[in-house]
């Protein structure tokens, strides 16, 4: 739909929220195209996608680096997060940790299990992709990863 202003827009939002309680919104800048819009919207709902975040909408100018990131060509090797797609725990279980900002407490009760469910659950991760989440630069790697399978 296209809107021309912020408040109309963020009005909108809250009215199909509140009718639709479990839908994913996205939004992009206004543009002199709405094309342009249109590609930065589907940009930021593969952020939302990818990431899984709490919140059931994104707009692109918070998600902008994300999305640039996420089409950015930054390794000629198969994305090593692909292996943890046949695993939706172990993914959940990444998601959630990137979300929680790689707090154990937080993630593990965000994911209702005990903290040496998640510490295995984070070994588990590391042997399947090669990459430690518990790792500042690996977990960008694995970040990276998630963004590129919804680009």
């Amino acid at each position: 739909m296209l809107v021309q202003n912020q408040q109309d827009c963020n009005l909108l939002i809250r009215q199909i929220l509140h009718n639709q309680p479990h839908v994913l919104l996205a939004s992009g800048k206004q543009e002199a195209s709405i094309a342009e819009s249109y590609r930065q919207a589907k940009s930021a709902m593969g952020i939302l996608l990818a990431l899984k975040p709490s919140a059931q909408t994104i707009h692109f100018e918070e998600a902008e680096f994300l999305v640039k990131l996420s089409h950015a060509e930054l390794t000629d090797t198969l994305n090593t997060t692909i292996k943890l797609e046949d695993t939706a725990d172990l993914l959940e279980t990444l998601r959630s940790f990137i979300n929680h900002n790689c707090s154990v407490s937080h993630t593990s009760e965000a994911l209702n299990i005990h903290r040496n469910t998640l510490q295995y659950r984070l070994k588990r991760i590391e042997s399947l992709t090669g990459k430690d989440p518990r790792n500042l630069l690996q977990l960008f790697e694995l970040t990276y990863g998630l963004l590129a399978l919804y680009k």
